[in-house]
């Protein structure tokens, strides 16, 4: 992993660039310009881990470019459980849950993320109350349809559609 300048990232990018990712719609320029000035920004090569299994739960990552994938690990096997793409976030279930990683992500792609720890998601909290609601709303969104596609996965299984 490299980090990266989170001022060069939002000067070539631009701050709307970053208001299109579904965590940080309807965040105001301030809360978001907050959020990637202070959290970790990185870059990782494919094939890189971001966090693994058994490690604690203390961040979760907002996927900025590119495309990273959660795994479980069976036996010696790797189990892609599900893709994360722009904008999505990955890990803020065990952060807020505060438990260890029960999987593993890995970039797929060479990709861009933000890390944001449980103090920066506190000092949030703190420094901008209404859009730490709008986070909270739209986590809380995410993690509705992340719930929602385990569900159709769970009854393709259970009635036989989930077989190739």
């Amino acid at each position: 992993m490299k980090n990266l300048d989170a001022q060069r990232l939002i000067a070539d990018s631009g701050l709307d660039y970053f208001k299109g990712a579904s965590t940080f719609g309807a965040l105001s320029d301030d809360a978001l310009r907050f959020l990637l000035t202070n959290g970790q920004t990185q870059r990782v090569d494919t094939g890189e881990a971001i966090f693994r299994s058994g490690e604690p739960g203390s961040f979760f990552v907002v996927v900025l470019s590119g495309r990273v994938g959660y795994h479980r690990e069976i036996g010696d096997k790797r189990l892609l459980i599900r893709e994360v793409r722009f904008g999505e976030e990955v890990g803020y279930v065990s952060m807020i849950g505060l438990f260890n990683r029960k999987g593993s992500v890995y970039a797929l792609e060479p990709s861009i993320v933000l890390k944001v720890d449980s103090n920066l998601f506190f000092q949030l909290h703190i420094d901008f109350p209404s859009d730490f609601g709008i986070l909270m709303l739209n986590l809380s969104r995410e993690l509705a349809r992340t719930i929602d596609g385990i569900n159709n996965k769970l009854a393709a299984v259970a009635t036989g559609q989930g077989r190739e």
